[in-house]
Order: structure tokens, then C-alpha cells, then sequence
């Protein structure tokens, strides 16, 4: 017969997340022990929902207090414990069922909890193993204010591993902005130091916090505290070295970063996200050879041992990756394919490797029929993916035929607003301004609203109506827009003026300016894909409107991209003999014969 289990949880003004964690684990436990710590939201209603009982606990910045009082109130065989921000991983309820059929009372089982960092459902997730089930009544209780530890002084119990992911929400963007979280815990952290300012679990910890909210220099000196005299065995060791490593590696201290994955990998020989950190520091190094040593062997080791897991993926999609790119940019194509079709195999709904697989067969100078095909073949829910399908060619330059998909999606679904203006960018490159122009289905308070109306201005002015062009660039007040719109906003502006016979004005003599050359440049390669030549020579003139050097050798680059060799080889040499300004990519145009 399976053990009854007791969720324990405390809360604070979790109404957001609180349903998706109950919904995830209510047929799992026999009774759910809430402590609210002092909500002034629905937190509270929403868990009584769910059938919890709900006790009260005045918050006294000691997050150990408030677990200990969840674990008086549980009345069951076994206590999980959660937070508000978890979700119980859907597939692994069926090993939890398992699990708790034969439960040893002297275990303490340990799930792995993968948290997303900066925006829900990415791939950029750190792992850990955090104690989630154990005895009741068998002498457990937590230790410490924050980042509280589970001990046990009455019974002498082991951990272990169980291959069960609970997924952990709490450091995603919205939750840390909008519960404080960051000053919370280093105020916690700052009066822990001064009580015990030997304990150096404490400036790991605050090293963290500061990592997290991008004072790496802070961090970094808090963690060589924490680091001082290093004993490789305790539980945070491992991450202390690796948040050492980023760090450095944050901070363009390379050969320091390498020397701390020397000292990693002689006290963990198969810590994977080591060499996968040392990979990346090889391909920025342009060392792609020591690079690609690095990734295999992460591949190599395969099964990282629990203890060490923190990047996710870096033993298997995430080092297929990193070895896919690493081959595109030798251009070695048949070997990038390899290692793009073993990624997406590591992973199948990680799909970014379908973008260098689309540009190998365009390379390749795939017929359009197959080159469809191929991609069409990574896909099997239509027409839902119609749109990413569509994004992949229109990223290849492939207009066209990016619009056929979202035609196809518009054929069994109303577009929604951000796929309108995706189709009026497909539109204007594709040679179509005229249906650009008709359309009117983006409404003024879209954020694409402003982006889709520089779209008009330029079918306007491709069109020989710079009187619509003007009257569309009127609607907008400056002092409403953001720095980055009004920036866009004044070079349209300019461009009108250059095709009504206006006079312009100076955009930017900021040299490091890069904005206005951004916009600049979007409106010189649609001209330029429209084979609007003389219109192009015109536009040419708000180079003169700003100072940014590097403008040349984009030119030239713009001309090469779409087949003027002789062009871009004109450019490029002024760009040396007027600004001294040159990269790798127009040294290779250059060396075209």
C-alpha cells in the first residue's frame, strides 16, 4: 500500500503562480499544509480551493521558522515539499506513484528542480538536487534564515537521487522584479555575515545575489570569500567554482576563468559544464580546434553525475549545438549538418538548429521544391507551425516563399496582430508593397504599429507618393515615443526629405551611434531587393547625416550579400583608406577572386 503524503509550502502572495503548482500536484498528495506568511492577494482563497489547510505565521525574516512551522501541522507518513513557483513535472508523476509504494523511512530523496532563468519555457535553465520527501516525524527540520538547509540530528539518514524534475519558476523576470526578491535576500544575507562572518556558505550566497543583478565585480569578490581555503566536499563546492567561472567568463577574465576549470576538473573529472564553459572561451578565442575537443567531451561523458548538473543540455543538445555552429563557421557544411540533425534528435522541440540547417541547403544551392520539403519533414503540426516554417526562409531571404506559409496559416486562422506585420515585412521585400499598403488591420496601439508604418513610408516612397509618405509620418508625436522609436522615427523623417527635395537635418554625430545605421541600413536593403537602383543612390545621402565609421564596409557587405562583388570590393577599400576601418568578414570579400 503507497505512504500518505503531506505537501508542505509556504506563501507570500503567490497568486499567480500558486494554481499551476497545486493543479500540477494535487493528485499526488494526501493533504495539502500551507503556512502564509502575510499575503494581501487571493493567495490564500485560491489554495483553500484546492481543498489546503491554511495556517498563519507572522514573516520574521527566517525562512527556516516558517518551514518548520508547515512540518508541525503535517499529518501524514511523508511530507513533499514545494514551493508556490514549482510545478511537478507531468511525465514523472507515474515514478512518484512508483516511488512512494516502497518509501525507506532512513532516505531522504532528492528531485532534481530545474529553474528557468529570465523568461518562462527557454532552454536557458540551471539545475539542482534539493531534498523534497522524507519521514514525518523522523527528527527532520530546517536550518538557517535563507537558502535554508534540511537536517536531521535525531536519525541517521542518506540522500538519493530520484530521476524526478520539479520545474521552478521563482527566477524568471516578472517574479524577481515584481516580489523584490533581490533586496530581500541580501539584506538577510548582509545581517547573516555580520552574526557569522566566518560562514562562508553566506557570501556564496550574497555573491549570487549580486551575480544576478549584474554587479559581477561584487560577485566576484564574494565568492573568493566564500572560496578561501576550498574544501571540495560541501554541497554548494561545485557552484561555488563554476559562478567563479562565469564570472570571470562574464568579465573577459578568460585566463582566469581557465584556471578555475584546471582546479574544477582535478576535483571533478566529469563535471561537464566545465569543458562546455571551456569550449565557449576556445570559440571566442577563435581556437575552434581546442573548441571542439572541449564540446566532444562533454558529449563523451554523457551521464554528469547528479551532484555536479547545473547548465542544462550541456552533455548533450546544448555541446551538439555549440559543435554544429562551430562547423557553419568553417564552413564545413556536411559536418555542421551532422551535428544540427543530432541536436534536434538530443531534443526534438529544441529547433533553433533548423535556421543553420536552412542556411546549408541554401548553400547548397538546394532546388526550392526539396529545400521545402526538407524543412516541412522537421515539422508535423499544421497548420500551426506554418509561422515558424515561415520565419526560417524568410531568415534565408526567402520572401516569397515565407509568405506562402503565412498565407497557408491565414487560410485556416485569423492572423494575429504580431503576424500581420510579419506579413507586411515579407510583403515589402518581396516586391508586393502595393498589398503592403492596403493593409490596415494593425491597430495604433500595437507595438508594431510604428515599425509597420515605416513600412508604408518606404512602399510610399518606392511608389513615387511621398505626399502619403509625409502624411504617415505626420500621425507621430515625437515626445509619446521611446528613444529607440523616436531615433527611427527621425531617420524616415529624412529619408522623405531627401524624396520631396526637402532639407535635411543631422542625425547623430555620435560615432558609436549604431541605432540610426541599423535603420539606415533596413531601408537600403529593401530598396535594394526591389531593384529600385536609382531610388537606392538617392538614399544614399543619409550616410552623410550621421558619423558612425563602420558605414562602408556595411555597404559593402549589403552589395555582397545580394551579388555585387565589385561593389562591395569599392566599398570596402574606402572604408580602409577613408576611416582605417576593416573586419574579418571584409578581408573575405576581398579575397575573392
Amino acid at each position: 500500500m503507497a505512504n500518505e503524503i503531506s505537501l508542505c509550502m509556504i506563501v507570500k502572495n503567490e497568486e499567480k503562480d500558486i494554481p499551476r503548482c497545486l493543479e500540477s500536484v494535487k493528485d499526488l498528495v494526501d493533504e495539502m499544509i500551507i503556512v502564509d506568511t502575510g499575503s494581501s492577494d487571493k493567495t490564500v482563497e485560491i489554495a483553500k480551493k484546492y481543498g489546503a489547510k491554511v495556517y498563519y505565521f507572522e514573516w520574521c525574516d527566517d525562512f527556516s521558522a516558517a518551514r518548520n512551522e508547515s512540518l508541525k501541522y503535517a499529518t501524514k507518513d511523508w511530507i513533499l515539499i514545494m514551493d508556490a513557483d514549482d510545478e511537478f513535472f507531468s511525465e514523472d508523476k507515474e515514478k512518484f506513484k512508483k516511488l512512494i509504494k516502497n518509501l525507506d523511512d532512513n532516505i531522504l530523496y532528492c528531485f532534481e528542480t530545474l529553474s528557468y532563468i529570465g523568461i518562462e519555457k527557454n532552454i536557458n535553465i540551471n539545475i539542482n538536487l534539493n531534498p523534497r520527501l522524507f519521514k514525518n516525524n523522523y527528527g527532520y527540520h530546517y536550518e538557517g534564515e535563507i537558502h535554508n538547509q534540511l537536517a536531521n540530528t535525531n536519525s541517521l539518514v542518506r540522500a538519493k537521487q530520484e530521476s524526478i524534475r520539479i520545474y521552478h519558476y521563482g527566477y524568471v523576470n516578472t517574479n524577481i522584479i515584481g516580489k523584490n526578491k533581490r533586496k530581500r535576500n541580501m539584506s538577510i544575507l548582509k545581517k547573516l555575515i555580520k552574526k557569522e562572518p566566518e560562514n562562508k556558505f553566506h557570501y556564496f550566497n550574497l555573491g549570487h545575489e549580486y551575480y544576478c543583478l549584474y554587479e559581477k565585480e561584487k560577485a566576484l569578490e564574494c565568492y573568493y570569500k566564500a572560496y578561501k581555503g576550498f574544501t571540495p566536499y560541501l554541497g554548494y563546492s561545485p557552484k561555488l567554482l563554476e559562478r567563479i567561472i562565469l564570472t570571470n567568463y562574464d568579465l573577459k577574465c578568460f585566463d582566469k576563468a581557465l584556471e578555475f576549470i584546471n582546479i574544477g576538473l582535478d576535483y571533478y573529472p566529469d563535471f561537464t559544464d566545465l569543458y562546455y564553459i571551456r569550449g565557449i572561451i576556445y570559440n571566442e578565442q577563435n581556437k575552434p580546434t581546442l573548441a571542439i575537443k572541449s564540446f566532444k567531451k562533454c558529449i563523451q561523458i554523457a551521464e554528469t553525475p547528479a551532484f555536479l548538473k547545473s547548465i542544462y543540455g550541456t552533455e548533450g543538445f546544448r555541446s551538439l549545438d555549440e559543435l554544429s555552429r562551430i562547423y557553419m563557421n568553417l564552413k564545413d557544411y556536411d559536418t555542421a549538418y551532422k551535428y544540427c540533425i543530432e541536436t534536434i534528435k538530443s531534443k526534438p522541440d529544441y529547433l533553433l538548429p533548423l535556421y543553420n540547417i536552412a542556411h546549408i541547403l541554401k548553400e547548397k544551392n538546394t532546388p526550392i521544391g526539396e529545400f521545402k520539403n526538407k524543412i516541412e519533414g522537421f515539422f508535423t503540426d499544421f497548420p500551426r507551425e506554418y509561422p515558424f516554417i515561415a520565419d526560417i526562409f524568410y531568415n534565408e531571404g526567402y520572401y516569397k516563399t515565407a509568405l506562402e506559409y503565412i498565407e497557408k496559416f491565414e487560410e485556416k486562422k485569423e492572423l494575429p496582430q504580431e503576424l500581420i506585420f510579419f506579413k507586411a515585412k515579407c510583403l515589402v521585400r518581396a516586391g508586393r508593397v502595393d498589398e503592403c499598403i492596403k493593409i490596415d488591420s494593425i491597430s495604433e496601439d500595437s507595438l508594431f504599429y510604428l515599425q509597420f508604418s515605416m513600412y508604408k513610408v518606404i512602399c510610399f516612397i518606392i511608389t513615387d507618393k511621398c505626399d502619403l509618405a509625409l502624411l504617415t509620418l505626420n500621425q507621430f508625436n515625437d515626445s509619446n515615443l521611446s528613444d529607440y522609436d523616436r531615433k527611427k522615427l527621425q531617420v524616415y523623417k529624412q529619408l522623405v526629405n531627401l524624396f520631396a527635395n526637402r532639407q535635411t537635418f543631422i542625425l547623430c554625430e555620435d560615432e558609436n551611434e549604431k541605432y540610426y545605421t541599423a535603420f539606415i541600413f533596413e531601408i537600403y536593403e529593401i530598396l535594394l531587393i526591389n531593384k529600385k537602383f536609382d531610388k537606392f543612390e538617392k538614399a544614399l545621402s543619409l550616410l552623410n547625416l550621421i558619423s558612425d565609421k563602420s558605414v562602408l564596409t556595411q555597404l559593402g557587405k549589403l552589395y555582397y550579400k545580394y551579388g555585387y562583388i565589385d561593389m562591395a570590393k569599392k566599398e570596402i577599400i574606402r572604408s580602409i583608406k577613408m576611416f582605417e576601418v576593416m573586419d574579418v568578414e571584409g578581408l573575405d570579400i576581398l579575397k575573392i577572386s
